[in-house]
């Protein structure tokens, strides 16, 4: 009895983390400010959700409650960029990934949506600059 009550659980916990969505920054936690005030962000979603597709799934960069759209990298399915502009008086960004997509029910595709973690892109610290040896 005990057997099948454990296998019943990790059959449960199997079948719940297996549709859990993976968010992974790819937008380095520390920029040089530009003149232009605009900076790159990168990120990349994955899902086993069965039935989701690239086509279905739309990212976003959320700087406060402004949601601003990703473009998919060219050559992934599972990767998205957008340059955003930050106010100059900014120096701490603090952000985060939506993901809104759809996914397969019985009778209609289902509207979903996930929210990664909050990040925070730090302009206030100078990047270090690459020298070459003898320079």
């Amino acid at each position: 009895m005990n057997v099948c009550r454990l296998l019943w659980v990790v059959a449960t916990v199997a079948l719940v983390n297996g549709c859990t969505p993976t968010s992974t920054n790819l937008t380095p936690r520390n920029v040089a400010r530009t003149p232009s005030d605009v900076y790159h962000f990168e990120t990349q979603w994955e899902t086993s959700r069965r039935g989701v597709s690239g086509s279905d799934v739309q990212a976003y960069v959320v700087i406060r409650d402004t949601m601003y759209p990703m473009k998919r990298v060219a050559g992934t399915v599972d990767r998205w960029e957008a340059d955003v502009p930050v106010p100059p008086s900014q120096t701490v960004i603090p952000y985060q990934f939506k993901y809104d997509y759809t996914y397969p029910t019985l009778t209609k595709r289902k509207v979903s949506s996930d929210l990664s973690p909050q990040y925070f892109l730090d302009l206030s610290k100078p990047v270090p600059q690459f020298v070459p040896p003898g320079q």
